[in-house]
């Protein structure tokens, strides 16, 4: 048979099947699970047995952790699904298919059929699948296939992963970079082949990070050597009591007896005692054979046991030094109330001189240990008894200078030990002449090496004061829907609401191909828009709320490319429509009936002509899907950039645009006129770009983070004869700037 005829065959292959959706997508229904079944345990049956049979339950998902899940066919359409424990002995005779891999969730997966063969009819699927969170298994073939969308897609082996047995006493909780795995006894499954660690913590003990080499389809035991708080003794001695913090009646008297607890403290057998902390800690583990020590395996669990390391050493310090801490914490209380208060005492100068040319005098003062290390200058508004002052200003019998400061000195510190303490808060000088007071005019001046340090500066030069925040009335604007923020009203007026939709990856046509950012109307485009910027409305069902309809492709391309975009390619909007997914139903999503979020025959066609509900709704009247879209199935199909052609098969990984060749274009996302299962997100249609119908509309794509050209739109607006919305502060063209469109946030 010659290549030419295969190909054909292969297409009427298609064809057929497109014609009976049911079969073409080979699915298994939720009504096909059948409760109360019962199955007896036996070599081929890889989960344990606590009874003489296993009795079907409901698919509940999401899955539990560490449990296997058998999906059994009884017969024809019929099947019973069980849970249980993995057999650990049996793992290895397993073939695994990692999901995440193949963007396939696991609930997704429970409702295909899976095939050994894709020459194998519908009835013809595999027997017993097995499902876990992570993976899905086959006892009997390395290879399966899934038939979706009239195409047959493959999975493919991956290493086997293992199980990991958790050794340490009941209620011993495990967790992975503070992330919960459960608590002992248990078994762990499914684990990837290589390095597993996890950290063990206990109430009593000391937390540990242990780990263990995981290989295909073993089971490994991870034994946590747990070590009592206990274990090492640890005890410091100190002069300080609580009967003495308390009683202390000055801040000096306080700091004194800070001084003596920290040399103390220091004084104390402290590095022998975290030598023997750590020949009774567990070691760190040195990587298992044919590993290095810099594979990102080891590093993070090398960065975990490092953590937890701390963290213990920490946990057991605390423990040892409760009584420590405690008197610890009621210095610094008390230290904290006294340096709170506001001091007024007498200071002698140890020096009085003129400052040369401006009249005013420098007092230079220093007290016991320097804590007094300052210098003042200035001067009084009486200059008679300012000279007088200054002329006795050394003797304390005619003049006393009165200082007031805040009580809070910085301290100097070697190591843990407080060298010295030096005031800085001063605030106020007065002096005392013969029984009268007089007020001086001028500054402090501190040394160098109090001035720089931080403390220091941070008082000397405080944040400026936050700017007082007036009231503005707030201005109603015209947001469609609470999801939508607000935009300007110009570019909403001119473009409509858009979502920004985020990069990522989904199954599409069978191959999963990553998308890059790009930006997606909100909504249909409406009559109302499409007048505004075209000026031709053909619409059957009049509204300006409703979609736009009857407009051919051109037509619809030229109304996007008027407002600064294009049409959506197939693959941005399924990517779009599916949220990034790979339901085909939008209700799937959201477990909602199609009713709530779709526009069909049930709540459009079938009600007849007389009723107002026939035909497209108002855009944006249901729920829109995770990322803030509405009407993704449903209400109008929508035009999309992409050409159609059969004899194109090739799908590009990254943002596929169509094939090159063809004439017709494709629409997407079903009608008020369809069934709901003609409302499939990856099913599409063609037809010539001159054609046109009441159930074909569109939206429009942008490039991500657009900045829209305001003063164009503004331009574009007048030109058209059209007035600017009431909300807009637009008042001529060229006063404008760019902006930035709104931007919806992901549900």
């Amino acid at each position: 048979m010659s290549f030419f005829a295969r190909f054909l065959m292969s297409l009427l292959f298609c064809f057929a099947f497109a014609a009976a959706k049911d079969a073409c997508n080979f699915n298994v229904s939720s009504e096909d699970y059948k409760q109360g079944e019962l199955l007896q345990p036996n070599r081929l049956i890889y989960l344990q047995a606590s009874s003489n049979f296993f009795t079907s339950v409901k698919p509940v998902f999401p899955l539990e952790q560490n449990k296997m899940y058998l999906r059994h066919k009884i017969g024809g359409n019929a099947y019973s699904w069980f849970a249980g424990q993995p057999s650990p002995e049996k793992m290895n005779e397993m073939h695994a298919f990692d999901l995440k891999e193949n963007r396939l969730s696991v609930y997704e997966a429970s409702l295909l059929r899976f095939y050994a063969n894709p020459r194998f009819f519908s009835y013809q699927d595999e027997a017993d699948i097995y499902f876990d969170k992570r993976y899905l298994y086959s006892a009997r073939v390395g290879e399966l296939y899934f038939f979706r969308n009239c195409r047959w897609q493959q999975l493919k082996a991956v290493e086997l992963p293992g199980a990991v047995t958790m050794d340490a006493p009941a209620g011993t909780a495990f967790t992975v970079n503070s992330t919960s795995l459960g608590y002992a006894p248990m078994t762990l499954s499914p684990v990837n082949p290589g390095l597993f660690f996890a950290t063990a913590s206990l109430s009593g003990y000391l937390p540990v990070t242990s780990g263990v080499q995981v290989r295909s389809g073993k089971v490994a035991s991870l034994k946590a050597l747990l070590v009592p708080l206990d274990t090492v003794p640890y005890e410091i001695k100190t002069a300080v009591t609580f009967e003495a913090i308390v009683n202390a009646k000055s801040l000096e008297e306080t700091e004194k007896l800070y001084d003596t607890f920290i040399t103390d403290v220091t004084a104390s057998p402290l590095e022998s005692n975290s030598a023997q902390f750590e020949s009774t800690y567990p070691a760190m583990k040195k990587p298992p054979m044919g590993m290095s020590d810099r594979d990102p395996m080891y590093l993070s669990y090398a960065a975990e046991f490092e953590a937890t390391h701390a963290r213990a050493k920490s946990q057991w310090r605390e423990m040892k030094m409760r009584d420590i801490l405690a008197l610890n914490d009621a210095l610094r209380k008390k230290l904290e109330e006294q340096e709170k208060e506001t001091l007024r005492g007498i200071l002698r100068p140890v020096s009085v001189s003129q400052v040369p040319g401006s009249g005013d005098v420098l007092l230079k003062f220093e007290g016991p240990n320097r804590r007094y290390d300052v210098s003042w200058s200035g001067k009084i508004s009486d200059t008679t008894a300012f000279a007088a002052i200054c002329a006795q200003a050394m003797n304390p019998d005619s003049v006393q200078v009165f200082v007031t400061f805040q009580n809070k000195p910085v301290w100097l510190m070697d190591k843990y030990i407080v060298a010295s303490r030096h005031h800085y808060r001063y605030m106020r000088l007065e002096f005392s002449f013969h029984g009268k007071l007089y007020e001086g005019i001028g500054k402090f001046i501190l040394p160098d090496y109090i001035l720089r340090e931080p403390e220091v500066q941070a008082w000397l030069n405080p944040p400026p004061p936050e700017p007082v925040k007036t009231e503005v009335p707030a201005v109603a604007a015209p947001v469609k829907k609470d999801t939508v923020p607000y935009a300007d009203p110009v570019i909403r007026y001119f473009r409509g609401d858009v979502a920004e939709i985020d990069s990522g990856s989904f199954r599409y046509k069978g191959k999963v191909v990553s998308m890059s950012p790009f930006a997606l109307n909100v909504t249909e485009v409406t009559q109302a828009q499409y007048h505004r910027i075209i000026g031709i409305d053909s619409a059957t069902f009049k509204n300006e709320k409703k979609p736009v309809h009857n407009v051919t492709w051109f037509q619809a391309k030229t109304y996007c490319e008027a407002v600064g975009g294009t049409l959506p390619t197939e693959a941005q909007w399924e990517y779009a429509a599916r949220v990034g997914g790979n339901g085909g139903y939008v209700w799937d999503e959201k477990m909602l009936a199609p009713e709530e979020c779709a526009v069909f025959e049930k709540n459009s066609e079938d009600l007849g002509k007389k009723s107002p509900m026939y035909g497209p709704h108002e855009a944006g009247s249901l729920k829109p899907n995770s990322w803030g879209l509405f009407d993704m199935a449903g209400n109008v199909a929508e035009w999309t950039l992409d050409s159609h052609s059969a004899l194109s098969f090739y799908v590009e990984a990254s943002n596929p645009s169509g094939s090159v060749l063809g004439y017709s274009r494709v629409y997407k996302g079903g009608s008020w006129r369809d069934d709901k299962d003609d409302l499939d997100l990856t099913d599409s249609e063609d037809e010539d770009p001159r054609y046109w119908s009441d159930y074909i509309g569109f939206r429009c794509a942008f490039p991500a983070h657009q900045k829209v050209d305001l003063p164009a739109a503004v331009r574009y607006l007048k030109m058209r004869g059209i007035a600017l919305p009431p909300d807009s502060k637009a008042v001529a063209a060229d006063s404008l700037t760019a902006v930035n469109p709104a931007q919806n946030a992901k549900k």
